[in-house]
């Protein structure tokens, strides 16, 4: 074999080679890519929130304000929409695992969860407020009664309402529940005096639930604002779901989904 064939012989291995290389590189680089550049936009979702997040009665389908954002989102991305149901505390760390790539859950931003995830801008402003019987409302007449109160106020784990108790409600009893619906029935059945939780859940329930004798006191807690969250590392996505916001809040789209979902 002549040197020169020698050698084109041996470049067409190196080419090969190369070219192999490449490939296998291109396909890792598309395995680590958010699941939402590869087209299925994962969403992670705490379905007890009336209004915001839930499941309609009988078809359990996903409903609400924020699942209604969430179609439009995966519309824009061009990306199929994918709910991921999961227990409140795992909100965070299923999104670190990259199980998720955002919530839309009715989050409050807080101080410490801003050290963990990246918050979309606000798209609405709440208050913790207080649910309680007729029995007990008139001991109740101010926001200072509830932070002196030594009776037991109800909670849903890992919530705003669970930090708010806490940290300022020092002589009261707090008792834990994993959803509003546990923490109202037990309000109904007086085991425990007060409810704390987001003002548009415990309007919900004030309503139909007024011949229980169930009251919402009026004075709110705290003010706060509900976003989305998404990973540190996921610069892009955060930036368009910024801009999808600006463009819903310019072209009234959210209004017109907040009037739907929050008429009050």
């Amino acid at each position: 074999m002549s040197r020169k064939t020698m050698t084109k012989k041996i470049m067409a291995v190196l080419c090969g080679c190369l070219l192999l290389s490449l490939t296998a590189c291109s396909l890792n680089d598309r395995s680590i890519r958010p699941s939402w550049e590869n087209g299925v936009l994962r969403v992670g979702v705490t379905p007890n929130y009336p209004c915001l997040i839930d499941k309609e009665t009988g078809t359990g389908q996903i409903c609400g304000f924020e699942a209604e954002c969430a179609a439009l989102l995966a519309k824009r991305l061009h990306s199929r929409l994918q709910f991921v149901e999961l227990e409140w505390e795992e909100q965070i760390p299923a999104l670190e695992r990259k199980e998720v790539d955002i919530i839309m859950s009715a989050m409050s931003i807080t101080e410490m969860r801003k050290l963990q995830v990246t918050f979309s801008d606000p798209y609405l402003t709440i208050n913790q407020m207080a649910l309680t019987t007729k029995a007990e409302a008139e001991e109740f007449p101010s926001a200072q009664a509830i932070l002196t109160t030594s009776k037991i106020i109800g909670v849903e784990k890992g919530t705003t309402g669970d930090i708010f108790v806490q940290r300022y409600c020092l002589t009261a009893e707090p008792l834990f529940f994993s959803s509003p619906d546990a923490a109202v029935q037990a309000l109904r059945d007086k085991r425990i005096d007060l409810f704390i939780h987001d003002g548009p859940v415990l309007r919900n329930y004030a309503a139909p639930n007024a011949a229980d004798g169930l009251v919402l006191l009026k004075p709110p807690l705290t003010s706060e604002e509900l976003a989305w969250a998404v990973r540190r590392n996921d610069p892009d996505l955060i930036k368009a779901v910024d801009s999808a916001l600006a463009t819903w809040k310019e072209d009234g789209t959210l209004q017109g989904l907040l009037k739907k979902w929050l008429p009050q």
